[in-house]
This record gives C-alpha cells, structure tokens and sequence, in this order.
C-alpha cells in the first residue's frame, strides 16, 4: 500500500494555490441535466491541462455531487477566495 506521504507528493498537494469544487455528478440531478454537469468537468480538467495548471501548476479540481445552490448549473466554487 501506497503511503500517505508518497501519495501527498505525487498529488502535489503541497502545491495547491487554488481548489475548484465543480458540482456536476449529483446522484439526482438538480441544477443541470448529468450529461452537461460531466461535459462542464471534461472541459476543466482539459482546460486546465492545456493552461498548465493542474498538477504542479497549483490548481486542484474535485468533482462534488452538490453545492446547494441546484440552478442555472453546473455550479463551481474556487477556494480560497470563495467565489
């Protein structure tokens, strides 16, 4: 089993600036029909591949079932701002 540690470093973890919450995957869809929720995910994470910033480029994304808000989706929050 992988440590805790070796998986904190291949994640780089260390260097996150920014974590973008994108609310997408709902178990009962309610902002946004579940086909545009994971097309908005499949754009964010090619974006931010194609900008260099995942990874060690300190931009963190996860995938959220959802954020309460439940209109005009998918929603998204970047923290640490908050926006």
């Amino acid at each position: 089993m992988e440590s805790l540690e070796s998986r904190v470093d291949k994640l780089h973890l260390k260097n996150i600036k920014r974590h973008i919450f994108l609310c997408c995957d709902q178990t009962v869809p309610k902002c946004c029909d579940k086909a545009a929720g994971l097309e908005a995910w499949d754009y964010l994470k090619s974006r931010l591949k194609e900008l260099q910033l995942s990874e060690q480029g300190g931009i963190y994304r996860s995938k959220v079932n959802c954020l309460r808000i439940c209109q005009q989706g998918p929603i998204a929050v970047v923290y640490p701002e908050g926006v």
